[in-house]
C-alpha cells in the first residue's frame, strides 16, 4: 500500500484505539450509567450500537464478513469483555474492507459514496456517542482520568 493508503487505514485503527482507551476507563457499573429518563442511553447500549452500525455497514459492504456475528439487542446484558471482543472483531473486518476499497480505487459496496466517506460516517458516528458517554459519565460523577479527558486527542501517540 501506499503511504497515504497506509494513512487511510491507521485513521480508523486509532480510532479504535480510542474507544479501547474509554472501555479501559470504565466499570462493570459505569455501564450502566445514563442520564435519559427512559434508560435508553446507557454506557453499555451506546458502545453495543456503535458496534451493531459497524455490523450493518459491514452486512451492506460483505455479508460473508459476518458469519459468526450478529447484532446485540438492547436488552441483552453488556459487558465490558462482551464490548472489547465485539469491537475487535468488527474494527478487523472494517480494516479488511478498507483494504479491499482501496485496491479497489476507494469504491464499494453498500457505501455509494466511497471508501472515505465510509470512514467519516463511522468515525463521525463513534465520536458522537463518546461524547455522548464522557458526557454521562461527568454528570454522574464518575472519575475520569486526565488521560481520558486530554488523551483522546493525542492522536500522534495513540
Amino acid at each position: 500500500m501506499t503511504h497515504i493508503e497506509d494513512q487511510i487505514l491507521e485513521t480508523w485503527e486509532i480510532n479504535h484505539r480510542v474507544n479501547m482507551h474509554l472501555v479501559d476507563s470504565l466499570t462493570e457499573d459505569a455501564l450502566k450509567m445514563t442520564l435519559s429518563k427512559r434508560g435508553g442511553g446507557q454506557i453499555g447500549y451506546q458502545f453495543v450500537h456503535m458496534y451493531n452500525v459497524r455490523f450493518w455497514r459491514l452486512e451492506a459492504t460483505d455479508k460473508s464478513l459476518l458469519k459468526n456475528l450478529t447484532t446485540i439487542k438492547t436488552n441483552d446484558i453488556k459487558c465490558l469483555a462482551q464490548i472489547k471482543k465485539l469491537h475487535k472483531t468488527s474494527t478487523d473486518l472494517i480494516s479488511k474492507v478498507v483494504k479491499t476499497s482501496i485496491e479497489n480505487d476507494g469504491k464499494m459496496k453498500g457505501f455509494k459514496l466511497g471508501l472515505v466517506p465510509f470512514l467519516g460516517y463511522l468515525i463521525s458516528h463513534e465520536s458522537h456517542h463518546r461524547g455522548s458517554i464522557l458526557l454521562t459519565l461527568k454528570q454522574s460523577g464518575f472519575k475520569l482520568e486526565d488521560s481520558l479527558k486530554y488523551g483522546i486527542w493525542g492522536w500522534n501517540k495513540i
